[in-house]
Parts: structure tokens; sequence; C-alpha cells
């Protein structure tokens, strides 16, 4: 009797769970039917992930899953910079939701279940659970206890706001600039989705921008934020925090097992590392994981790209 394999979750990590770990035995996908991702572009080194992910075909990954962003724009110390988003020979553009779902359209659709897991103990008749929820998800789980293991380096308000249908969706608008206290702090307008688009700023964790001095900012560059128009919104300080679960055949994956800092590591093949592991192949090296060293504050920013 196949040993019986629950996978948790609707991001990467849970794709990549569900294509690595058929050989361990026979998985059910469980999938919140009320997941949102984030439009945001991500990027990591090219070579490294496809090397260790060879069940898919490589060329069409990156097709299918590329941003429908196409430039991204980046004023800082006086100068303007302009790259094309897309994937190169040495970096893999993609947007995490349609990485996500293309990485779960290899697995059978019995495999697949809608439903909501609030408490990973409540799932039952499983040999083995891999959870790869999200930080906050399993922070409220009480069958998980955390522990903080490094300070934010960055921090980010944002909000998210409806569009009008003409609004440029192609490129992606950075602008960084430094205050009168010599702290840094670098804006951005992102298109999110279809007529939504993301307005922030991110900055160091001790000096975070308040809503009113967002709006200034935002309107000095003409852009205007009606408040009628405003999605959501809020404010994020990624501090280190590492997972560990008290029920014995429960492995937590990706963000459920630790927060990677957005600045200096790439979360998914942090991810991708813990899943090799599981079925015993090789980790990659710490500096295939940590992103190239810079000064910039803003994690949402390609700058491998420039």
């Amino acid at each position: 009797m196949r040993t019986k394999i629950a996978i948790v979750g609707n991001g990467i990590t849970a794709g990549l769970a569900a294509n690595l770990l058929t050989s361990l035995g026979e998985i059910t996908l469980f999938q919140s039917p009320r997941f949102f991702t984030s439009g945001i572009p991500e990027i990591i080194p090219r070579k490294v992930f496809f090397n260790a992910l060879n069940t898919i075909d490589e060329e069409k990954t990156v097709t299918q899953t590329a941003p429908a962003i196409k430039n991204v724009l980046w004023r800082h110390s006086g100068e303007f910079h302009r790259t094309k988003l897309t994937s190169t020979e040495q970096y893999f553009v993609y947007d995490k939701g349609r990485l996500a779902a293309f990485l779960v359209e290899n697995i059978p659709t019995e495999q697949r279940m809608q439903q909501e897991i609030t408490h990973i103990a409540d799932l039952t008749g499983f040999d083995r659970i891999f959870d790869c929820r999200g930080t906050q998800s399993v922070i409220n789980d009480p069958a998980y206890v955390s522990h903080h293991t490094y300070p934010a380096r960055t921090a980010c308000r944002y909000l998210v706001m409806s569009s009008p249908p003409d609004q440029n969706r192609d490129d992606m608008l950075f602008w960084s600039e430094t205050t009168i206290r010599s702290s840094r702090r670098t804006f951005f307008m992102i298109p999110v989705g279809d007529n939504r688009i993301s307005l922030g700023c991110s900055c160091l964790p001790s000096n975070v921008i308040s809503t009113e001095e967002l709006f200034t900012a935002m309107a000095a560059k003409g852009i205007v934020i009606a408040p009628e128009k405003i999605l959501f919104s809020g404010h994020v300080v990624p501090e280190g925090r590492a997972m560990t679960c008290s029920i014995n055949h429960v492995t937590p994956l990706g963000d459920a097992s630790s927060s990677p800092c957005p600045l200096s590591e790439y979360g998914t093949l942090k991810a991708l590392c813990q899943i090799r592991a599981v079925t015993g192949h090789a980790c990659f090296s710490s500096s295939e994981i940590q992103r190239p060293k810079n000064h910039e504050i803003d994690p949402h920013l390609p700058q491998e790209l420039f």
C-alpha cells in the first residue's frame, strides 16, 4: 500500500512539492478556495531552478508564466533607467500566480481538493503532510510555535486600488529618494491584475512612511489617490521567523518553515532546496540562494536586470 501524502497550500512551494514528491507516495493537494496571489513579478537564477526541476519543460514554463508587465522603469540618484521585464539566459522572471497554476496543472485533477485548512491537526488519514501555507497561516495555527531569527531589513506601506481601463499596464515604476534625515525610500507603482494597481513605498523599519506621507509623495508625482478607489491597504515589516510544528508527521516547507529575507534571499529557491532535501537530493549552496548584494531597500525591484 502506497504512502498517503497531503500537500497543503496554493503557492509555488505547494506546486513544486506536488511535482517533486510523487516518488514518495500517493499525493493529494489541498488548496484554499479563497487564495489571492500578488501580481508583482519575481526573479530567480534560471539555471539553478530548472536544473533542480527537470520534470517540466523549461521553455514552455518561461513562456506560460511570464508576467503581463513588460518593462521596469527606475529613477534614482538623478538618473533614469529602463529595462525589459523578461527572462534572460541568467534569470527566470515569472508571475507568481501563473507559475503556481502552471505547476499544479501537472497534477491529476482527482488529486486536487478545494478545501480551507485552518488547523493542520484537522487533516487526518495521511501518513505524511507537507505544509506549504504562508507564514501568517501557520503562525495562527495552534500546532505551531514560532520565534524571531533576525530583525527586518526593510518595511513597506502599500495600497491596492482600482484603476481605469486605459491605465498603462505594461510598466512597473520605481523612484528612489533620500529623506532630509538620510533615510532611504523607494516608491513604486505596479499593475497587479485586471484594473488594479499597487502603490507603495519601501523604507527602513525604523522609519516607516505614514499613510499621509505616502499620499503626499504620490501627489507630488501627479498620482492622485481617490479614497473610494482603495480596495485594501496595509504595511509589512518582514522580520525573520522560524516555525516548528508539534505534529510529528507534518513537515513545514517554504514560508511555513521560515520566512526568507526578501532583500537577500530567493525564497523560491530556498523552498525548492527544502523539497530536494526531503527526497534525499543535495541542497543548493548558500551563494545560489542569496540575491546579489546591493544597497537598495525595495525587494520588489528586480535589480538583477539592470
